[in-house]
């Protein structure tokens, strides 16, 4: 008995230490669950949803930049892009479905590279040594492309949406537009500068996809739409922009210059109508040969560079006299080619000197002698209270990154011998933008106006409803000099124009308003030798501008430099074309003195009638022939002479050339050594230069007859205007 009975009790015990242990397992069981389920719950959930679902960006369209009619210059067209997610290759890789080296050889033709670039990306890491998680293959690839692509079926291959920036007129106006980055985002011009405005805000897919991250049909997926950017509209005129660059091409071409730039700009608001430099640049393909070289050329030269632009400054100093009272247009300078300032004798660039001459006349000469004299009567402060408040040495503020402020010297700085220099315009840097806007400050009566880009900014909805997000109105700075002073500065350089050194930007029947400026170049920190910077500035109507020009060329051929025959020529072409596409008419009133253009004759004796004839047409001559045969024998007034445009030339006819090779000596004064050297070639004349620059005397009398092959002495003199 005492036997079974200690069995049973072992038994009893065995059972309850069994179903102890039954127990504590069942606990541990029960909450381990419960840890899962509400400790750990959220972690796993997490897990689990970025297993299978697929968090992607969408970028937003980039806004349009439209020129001020609504005519498109830079615009997004919707293309793709391919990423590929590391888990999901690694895992495929790992499970014996496909490899890596697999997967970019059919890659690779379809985005045109090769399959070590496509492998390289899908073997790319991160600095620490760990894969990446996400690697983008190729982006801006057509939508033909990505669903090549997509039809491979490639687990962890993701084809989206993405954006390309186009420039359907390639480099049309590409220093204002600039460019933008591989990410879509702006880095050089209005790009750039309105970079928050055009780039508008991602947006995002969240939902559940299959291995190869393709969305799974009757899931729930989050879908936040991206807000796409808004539009600029400019004020440039795409066609006004084409006549300026389409100029500075053919000046480009024609002066040998290392560049040229020019802007065009409405002085009663402030609109800059044109913006160019040429050389420039595609921004659809903007990266050409090194990142240096690349990032040099996007440099808008009338923005992001000052430089000495010479006598085209003197336009501030007579503002200044004026403005000061102290200067009237009867007052008398005489200008011996040279003038003693402390104990330095500096030099008119005419070195024979003007002579005597008025208020006016020193600007129509630009005769560094009467300016310095100016100089002197208004003393350094009056002087630099104009520079200051035409803005020199300052920032106009323009809606462009970057903007240089140019170089100004320090009051305290200034001497005798600066003030002089600087009044006539050396010594001082600017902007093209700057001097733009001293221009048009002039043009608007005294009134300074911001210059400025872009017209307004807006946004379109999807029913392709506009609204607009800002607006830019013309803003008046200050009040520089008053009317009555712009008003006669306007008058005076309307005869710089018509009767002094811009005489080649003359156009009949318009009122042109200007002054030329042909400045040494300043290369780290001193004058370079045989480099000039060529400027010429003008504005139309001068009773009333509508139209503000700026033309600058940097180095053009030494031989032919000088502004008043490369600048001031060049912005007559311009002008030409935009008087025509704005339906400026001319001014027939018949109030103004009319302004004869002078021609020289050509040699055409020997010529058969009809190459005579036209020679004649080109350079706006009429005829009339006298006697029978097909040679033109001899001509009356003779080769040489100077006559007006439109007059009649009559021509002798014969049958044999003519004997006599008499010539009139034409005149050479005010003519680059070029331009001599090509018409005394034509009439038969030998010359010989003294000097350097334009000419300013001869030996032969202008309107002398003498024989072919005499030599004709010239002294040339190098116009620092």
């Amino acid at each position: 008995m005492n036997f079974q009975h200690k069995t049973t009790i072992t038994v009893k015990r065995r059972i309850v230490v069994l179903l102890l242990i039954i127990f504590v397992v069942q606990m541990v069981i029960v909450g381990r669950y419960a840890w899962v389920q509400i400790v750990w719950s959220p972690e796993l959930q997490k897990l689990a949803v970025e297993q299978w679902t697929q968090d992607i960006k969408i970028s937003a369209k980039r806004g349009k930049i439209l020129d001020r009619n609504g005519d498109p210059l830079a615009l997004s067209g919707n293309v793709e892009r391919v990423e590929a997610f590391t888990k999901s290759i690694n895992e495929a890789e790992k499970n014996g479905k496909i490899t890596k080296e697999e997967m970019a050889e059919k890659i690779a033709p379809i985005l045109g590279v090769t399959k070590d670039e496509v492998l390289n990306k899908l073997n790319k890491t991160l600095p620490s040594g760990l894969p990446m998680s996400t690697i983008t293959l190729a982006r801006r690839i057509e939508k033909e492309q990505g669903n090549k692509i997509r039809d491979l079926n490639l687990p962890g291959i993701l084809v989206s949406e993405d954006t390309k920036r186009y420039y359907p007129n390639g480099n049309l106006a590409s220093h204002i537009l600039g460019s933008t980055d591989i990410d879509g985002k702006g880095r050089a011009g209005l790009e750039r500068y309105y970079d928050k405005y055009l780039a508008g805000v991602p947006g995002r897919f969240r939902g559940e996809t299959d291995p190869y991250h393709r969305e799974l049909p009757y899931t729930i997926s989050d879908y936040e739409a991206p807000k796409n950017g808004s539009d600029i509209v400019l004020t440039i005129d795409e066609t006004i922009q084409f006549f300026v660059e389409k100029a500075l091409e053919k000046g480009l071409a024609e002066y040998k210059a290392k560049r040229a730039s020019a802007i065009v700009m409405d002085p009663k608001t402030g609109e800059i109508l044109a913006m160019a430099n040429k050389p420039d640049y595609d921004p659809n393909n903007p990266v050409v040969g090194t990142v240096e070289e690349s990032t040099a050329l996007w440099r808008n030269r009338m923005i992001n560079e000052s430089f000495e632009p010479g006598s085209v400054l003197k336009v501030i100093t007579a503002a200044a006299a004026i403005e000061e009272n102290e200067v009237k247009d009867s007052d008398k300078f005489f200008c011996s080619g040279s003038y003693k300032v402390a104990d330095r004798t500096i030099h008119c660039w005419k070195r024979t000197g003007h002579g005597l001459q008025t208020f006016p006349e020193i600007l129509q000469n630009s005769c560094n002698v009467g300016f310095m004299m100016l100089g002197e009567r208004l003393g350094k402060e009056k002087l630099y209270k104009y520079f200051n408040s035409f803005g020199l040495g300052q920032k106009t503020g323009i809606d462009y990154p970057a903007e240089e402020k140019g170089i100004l010297m320090s009051i305290d700085k200034v001497g005798p011998v600066e003030l002089a220099t600087q009044a006539f315009g050396q010594g001082i840097s600017v902007t093209g933008i700057q001097y733009a806007t001293v221009l048009a400050t002039i043009a608007n009566d005294g009134k300074m106006v911001q210059p400025h880009l872009v017209k307004k900014i807006i946004n379109t909805d999807e029913n392709g409803n506009t609204s607009v997000v800002k607006e830019f109105t013309p803003q008046i700075v200050k009040q520089v000099i008053s009317a009555e002073t712009a008003r006669h500065m306007r008058e005076i350089l309307e005869s710089v124009v018509s009767e002094g050194g811009a005489k080649k930007a003359y156009i009949e029947g318009y009122h042109i308003a200007g002054k030329t400026g042909t400045a040494q170049k300043v290369v780290d920190g001193r004058y370079a030798q045989g480099k000039y910077i060529s400027s010429f500035g003008s504005m139309v109507p001068a009773s009333d501008p509508k139209l503000v020009l700026f033309v600058s060329i940097d180095e053009p051929d030494p031989s032919n430099y000088y502004s008043g025959s490369t600048a001031a020529p060049l912005a007559k072409s311009i002008y030409e074309d935009l008087f025509k596409y704005l339906n400026m008419e001319p001014d027939t009133s018949g109030q103004e003195q009319k302004h004869v253009n002078k021609v020289v004759l050509p040699e055409l004796r020997g010529m058969g009638i009809k190459e005579a004839e036209s020679t004649l047409k080109n350079i706006r001559l009429n005829y009339e022939t006298d006697g029978n045969g097909s040679i033109v024998y001899d001509m009356s007034p003779k080769p040489g002479v100077s006559v007006d445009e439109n007059s009649k030339v009559v021509l002798y006819l014969g049958n044999s050339k003519n004997d006599n090779t008499k010539v009139v000596v034409p005149d050479f004064t005010e003519m680059t050594r070029k331009e001599i050297s090509e018409l005394a070639a034509s009439l038969g004349l030998k010359v010989s230069f003294n000097g350097d620059g334009i000419g300013v005397s001869q030996d032969v009398e202008p309107g002398t007859e003498v024989d072919k092959n005499t030599t004709v002495k010239i002294i040339l003199e190098q116009p620092d205007e």
